[in-house]
């Protein structure tokens, strides 16, 4: 299947970080002529850059946790 001009695509990922894959994605899909609606991911790692560059680009961005400080033993989450 390939993606047309008339679609529209929710991009989805497991873990978002620097953000390099769904940046890539989104040109994919731009350069295909589809309209791209929005990205989900499960886990952004929210002391990395990625999350914001992707929100600075106009990409509607959800994740279902963030992490915003990560040790060897221990999560801090984003309420």
């Amino acid at each position: 299947m390939c993606i047309r001009d008339r679609d529209h695509v929710l991009l989805i990922d497991d873990f978002l970080a620097n953000g390099k894959a769904l940046e890539g994605l989104a040109k994919l899909v731009k350069d295909s002529g589809a309209e791209l609606v929005g990205a989900g991911v499960v886990i952004e790692k929210g002391f990395q850059h990625g999350g914001q560059e992707i929100r600075d680009m106009g990409i509607r961005l959800e994740s279902l946790a963030i992490v915003d400080s990560m040790t060897d033993d221990s999560l801090t989450f984003r309420d």
